[in-house]
């Protein structure tokens, strides 16, 4: 009998052109391969091809256990699991995410086995491509399903390493330290193995270079970390779009996006036919009719994102209007529920009716001409936000999600970014902040904030801390930044952070709520798919 193990199966694409929005219409084996002509080119693209399929899940296994989000109502769908932190055995999108991750695996593994390097140009290209896809398939495997490097990685346990192309292999679990050396060692090859650009949505000397900087990043590597951002930053491959331009972080195809490293491309008109149901933009917004649109910007990021009007990130949030004629003052109640007052603008105050009596809203310049606004309730003072009369679903406020949607014009069309240079700022400025290398770290920092269109009295300085760390302030931009882009929900646990979702969502639901998550917590990692342990007979080992 074939042996049925996702990761030790192997499929292979043979498109019918060097096009990505091509299908693929036969497989071929590894007895062929050899006597096809342009059998290399045809998987390499598939491997490309097949990020399509992974991409999704990716996201929501990534994301949604973040603090950036907030689901307006319960689902039968598996991700309400990741959402929430009640993680079971048998969750699909986990299972989908591990099929994809090594079907990937196994597609460069058997390019890899095929070519050696050194015989040419071409095949050196294309092995350096496909350790950066493996590496890339592997960094995130480890951190979804093992702990973060600083808690014990020559213990703790990550992801079976599957380095060859033997579908019949079965193998146990490595550790998250054995995983991390592969990659670093599988990188570093790469990176001196690619002798062309191809663009932004292959992968590059420059895209290895940036999941470098991220991987030693993370596994406390600091000065490796600083200096692979450096030679990102310093390639001038790669500039920030302006504030101008910001949104095209999202709506640009991402070949004509400065910014973009890599990005995983999705094609107008090719990957939907329509406005784009069933896609990742559809969870957050309601777009052209097409979006169930269930899922909104967290309060935690609102009250963060809103400091500042001019801050040009708050453009990817559009509040739903239900009446374009009542002012509101939203604030959340001590259920973690909205609640609202009726305000009314005079000047720069807000006044509301309270018992028959007439209140003014609570106001704190923010330095820079604007206020911050709050109420007093039950003898607690409580951050307001002005709106005018919302749609809420099931009581929560539709704060739609624009990042994940609108590229080229079409609904939910939106081509991931892996890597792009805003995030090789903040890298650099973790790193310093970890080296003691304060005001480099603020400098770094200051460069995204004035991007975004922060004001200078609302640029950090080691005066105006206010009683946090650099490091504090650098994850908080990094929540900002890099919002709705998978990185948040391992930024908190891998530097000891408490992951704080106390504000309104379906998290909040039921009786084994939570409402915090500390970063030790054993709902910080996934369960290995039941599936995949049945079918290696218990070699797989659960997670705890």
């Amino acid at each position: 009998m074939k042996n049925k193990l996702l990761y030790s199966s192997i499929i292979f694409f043979f498109l019918s052109s060097c096009s990505l929005d091509k299908e693929p219409f036969t497989d071929l084996t590894n007895e062929s391969i050899e006597n096809t002509e342009g059998a290399i080119d045809a998987l390499n693209l598939g491997n490309y091809h097949t990020l399509k399929s992974w991409v999704e899940n990716w996201h929501r296994v990534t994301e949604y256990p973040s603090d950036e989000v907030a689901l307006s109502g319960t689902t039968t769908d598996a991700f309400f699991y990741n959402y929430n932190y009640n993680r079971i055995v048998n969750n699909g999108r986990v299972n989908s995410y591990w099929e994809n991750s090594y079907k990937i695996i196994a597609g460069t593994n058997n390019i890899l086995g095929q070519l050696a390097e050194g015989t040419s140009d071409k095949n050196d290209q294309i092995i350096a491509e496909n350790l950066y896809l493996r590496s890339l398939m592997y960094f995130y495997l480890t951190n979804v399903f093992g702990r973060p490097y600083n808690q014990s990685p020559e213990v703790n346990l990550a992801v079976p390493l599957k380095l060859n192309a033997d579908p019949f292999e079965v193998l146990p679990r490595n550790t998250v330290k054995e995983v991390y050396q592969q990659i670093v060692s599988d990188l570093l090859k790469a990176e001196t193995l690619f002798k062309s650009y191809k663009g932004n949505i292959y992968a590059s000397e420059y895209a290895t270079q940036a999941l470098l900087a991220r991987v030693y990043l993370f596994m406390g590597e600091n000065e490796k970390a600083i200096n692979y951002a450096d030679k990102v930053i310093n390639s001038g491959k790669f500039t920030l779009l302006n504030r101008e331009e910001y949104t095209e972080i999202a709506t640009a195809a991402p070949e004509n996006n400065s910014e973009t490293i890599f990005a995983i491309k999705f094609l107008k008109d090719v990957d939907y036919s329509d406005n784009g149901w069933y896609t990742i933009g559809s969870m957050y917004a309601t777009i052209n009719g097409a979006g169930w649109g269930e899922m909104y910007a967290s309060r935690s990021y609102l009250e963060e994102v809103r400091k500042y009007p001019e801050d040009v990130r708050y453009n990817f949030v559009e509040p739903v209007v239900a009446d374009e004629n009542e002012l509101r003052a939203y604030y959340v109640d001590d259920n973690y529920k909205y609640n609202s007052v009726v305000v009314k603008q005079e000047g720069a105050d807000y006044t509301y009716t309270s018992n028959g009596s007439k209140n003014t809203l609570i106001k704190e310049s923010n330095g820079a001409g604007s206020f911050q606004y709050f109420i007093e309730i039950g003898g607690k003072r409580r951050t307001a936000l002005i709106d005018k009369k919302l749609e809420d679903r099931n009581g929560y406020l539709k704060y739609f999600i624009l990042k994940c949607s609108g590229q080229e014009g079409q609904g939910h069309l939106w081509s991931p970014v892996i890597s792009r240079l805003a995030e090789i700022y903040l890298i650099r400025a973790e790193a310093k902040a970890k080296q003691g290398q304060a005001q480099q770290a603020l400098d770094d920092l200051n460069i995204i904030r004035k991007r975004a269109g922060i004001p200078a009295a609302g640029l950090w300085t080691i005066a105006n801390l206010g009683g946090k760390s650099v490091l504090d302030v650098v994850l908080s931009e990094r929540k900002l930044e890099l919002a709705w882009e998978g990185h948040r929900k391992f930024d908190v646990f891998r530097n000891g952070y408490t992951l704080d979702r106390k504000y309104p969502g379906t998290h909040i639901a039921n009786s084994n709520s939570f409402l915090t998550v500390d970063a030790t917590a054993n709902e910080t990692i996934d369960f290995i798919p039941e599936q995949q342990i049945t079918l290696t007979h218990g070699i797989l080992k659960q997670n705890p």
